[in-house]
Parts: structure tokens; sequence; C-alpha cells
């Protein structure tokens, strides 16, 4: 027995690598069929864009999309392809995290979490639209009450669409996750910023600037805090 040389060894042992989201079938087969799924409405998103350009840069663009029945619809089946890769980013980014999210090894319980907050903030939203502008006094008319309500899948059509270029261009210099996340959080908020903006500019032509202000209170902000808070805190 050699009492005076240390027999363990003395290098480090080496971490196992770290699974990533791209490892999982599930995952690769979520991507694979969402850009199926783009492939297919590419033609409709490119026809729909001068109408959601005309939303960002003016508030009436919004009640232009209202007035065309055919554009709305569009808007509308956009809206709902478009919200598959923004899910897709939302896992893939962890920008929403809470409580009952799996991880990345549940995928299709992750995707259905996902999916249904995403569904269930939608839901809250219409119902406080529901309550407060339908008992309101200040009666608007069917394209400006659509507008305020739907006005925001405009805007969230022109903030996918730019996410999925953004991801892919910025994907070439190796970026990591945090920045990626950094930079669609502020895409998301700036968003939800402006779809605020346009919409109390179509409420001030039918209510004045104090009622505006608290329509956008239980309308956007409420839903809004309420889905933030839930990823913060819980």
């Amino acid at each position: 027995m050699d009492l005076g040389v240390l027999h363990l060894s003395t290098d480090l042992p080496v971490a196992a690598d770290a699974v990533a989201w791209s490892d999982y079938d599930a995952h690769r087969w979520m991507l694979i069929a969402c850009a199926g799924l783009l492939l297919l409405s590419i033609r409709e998103i490119m026809k729909l864009t001068p109408s959601m350009l005309g939303c960002i840069v003016r508030s009436r663009g919004n009640l232009e999309v209202e007035h065309s029945v055919s554009t709305a619809r569009s808007r509308n089946t956009c809206a709902f392809v478009l919200a598959i890769p923004f899910i897709l980013f939302a896992d893939r980014y962890r920008l929403y995290e809470t409580f009952f999210i799996p991880d990345w090894d549940e995928p299709l319980p992750r995707f259905a979490c996902l999916s249904g907050t995403l569904l269930a903030y939608l839901l809250l939203r219409r119902l406080l639209h529901a309550l407060l502008l339908g008992v309101s006094r200040h009666r608007m008319d069917s394209e400006s009450l659509s507008a305020v309500t739907r006005g925001m899948y405009n805007y969230f059509i022109c903030t996918v669409v730019f996410m999925l270029l953004t991801v892919s261009g910025i994907y070439i210099f190796d970026a990591s996750d945090a920045t990626v996340r950094n930079i669609l959080w502020i895409m998301l908020a700036l968003m939800l910023l402006l779809s605020m903006v346009r919409e109390s500019q179509i409420l001030r032509m039918n209510c004045s600037g104090l009622v505006t202000f608290l329509y956008l209170c239980g309308l956007e902000i409420v839903p809004a805090a309420i889905l933030i808070a839930s990823g913060f805190l819980l």
C-alpha cells in the first residue's frame, strides 16, 4: 500500500451535454408541420401585407380592414396560422414560464399548455370587451367596435412575421437564447403599445379622453398585466 500517493483522479468529471430544444423529435416534427403550414399560407399573408402595414402607419387602416369582409376573414385566418410559430417561439425561447408549464422533456403537454394560455388570454380580453363596451353609453358603429376588438390581430400578424425574419437573420450570428428572448420580448411590448395607441385613437372618435383611458385600462392593460404577473410571480 502506497500511503504517499493519491490514487483518485484529479480530472474533473465531464458534465453531460444539456439537451437542446431541437434534440426532441416532437419539436422537430412541430417545426416541419409549422413550416408546411406557413408555405401553404404564404400567398395569403403576402396578399394581406399592404393592409397590415396600413394599420401600422395610421389608425384608419384598422377600420378599412373591418370594412372589407374578405380582408377581415383573411386576417383572422392568417392570425390563426401565425399563432402556431408564435407558440413555438414561446416554447423554444421560454417567453412564458409558470408553474403549470411543463419543461422541454414533455413537448406535447408543454405546447398544449402554452396554446391554452394564449387562448385564455384572448377569451379574457374578449370577455372584458363584451362587458365594458356592451354596457357603455358611448355607442360605436360596427366597424369601430370590430376594430377595437380585433385590431390587435393586425399587429399580431405583423409582429410574428417580424419575429420570423428577425430570428432567421440573427440565427447565423449564433446569438444566445437570452439575447433572442429579450429581442422577442421587446417586439411583443412594442406590438402591445402600438395596438393600444391605435385603439385609443379609434375610441377617441366616440369617447372623451378620460373614458378612453378607462377603457384601455380595462380592455388591454388588465389582461396583459394578468398574463405578465402569472409568468413572473407564479
